[in-house]
């Protein structure tokens, strides 16, 4: 027959060598690339097999060891700790603003706000009664209320955003509460 394709017979087939066959752990024929890192390279499948190379476990989670236990909450804002002569003034400054906004009519927005400020500034206390917190973010914080004080908003938020640049990731358990008192300070104070 005249035809274009080649005919193998098949003793041809058999002296060639052996097929090598890969099988599942389990039996049913069912083998990935992901398993098999050569049949990830026969079929081009780059990086799926690749990831684990080398790991003695793939999914390995690797967990970083932290200076200091998890802040487990907030204080009590009325039975605060006791804290130094140049600390206890920015304390009961911050305490006063929460329970003055505490006593006032707010709506479901600013009650989650103020929940926000209460948990902020119990954390912030409970810290610096563990000298968690450094003087000069101490001062800062010191400067935010003395604008809060003074209705300069402006000013509070300025020193507000320069704890947040330059120490987020350490106090951002408070900072964010203190963010929402200078803004609800800017509303309500009057």
């Amino acid at each position: 027959a005249s035809s274009s394709q080649p005919v193998s017979n098949g003793s041809a087939m058999s002296a060639s060598a052996p097929k090598k066959t890969l099988a599942s752990k389990y039996g049913d024929g069912f083998v990935t690339s992901a398993s098999h890192p050569e049949l990830a390279e026969q079929y081009g499948n780059v990086g799926t097999s690749s990831a684990y190379m080398g790991a003695s476990r793939p999914g390995t989670a690797v967990v970083n060891k932290t200076s200091q236990a998890p802040n487990s909450g907030p204080i009590d804002l009325t039975q605060p700790p006791e804290l130094s002569a140049d600390q206890k003034p920015i304390a009961d400054g911050l305490i006063a603003f929460v329970t003055y906004f505490k006593s006032l009519e707010l709506g479901a927005v600013e009650k989650k706000q103020m929940t926000e400020i209460e948990h902020g500034v119990g954390i912030y206390i409970k810290k610096l009664s563990r000298g968690h917190i450094d003087a000069d973010t101490s001062a800062t914080v010191g400067r935010v209320l003395g604008a809060l004080q003074n209705r300069d908003f402006v000013a509070a938020m300025k020193a507000q955003t320069e704890l947040v640049n330059h120490h987020w990731r350490e106090h951002k358990d408070w900072l964010k509460g203190l963010k929402f008192l200078i803004t609800m300070s800017s509303k309500k104070s009057g």
